[in-house]
């Protein structure tokens, strides 16, 4: 038989996993989404500056 777990121990499920994961996600993706949207404008000003 499998014996019960001590009271004070929480053992994580696979939920709280996936809300580490969508936290995670969540902070990352803006500045992300950011930074390469900065460097694509960048990279298009700059092509349309030295095409001539």
């Amino acid at each position: 038989m499998r014996e019960k777990d001590p009271p004070g121990e929480l053992k994580p499920d696979w939920k709280d996993y996936l809300a580490l994961v969508i936290a995670a996600y969540s902070l990352l993706l803006p500045p992300l989404l950011l930074i390469f949207g900065v460097a694509a404008l960048v990279l298009l000003f700059l092509s349309l500056v030295f095409r001539g």
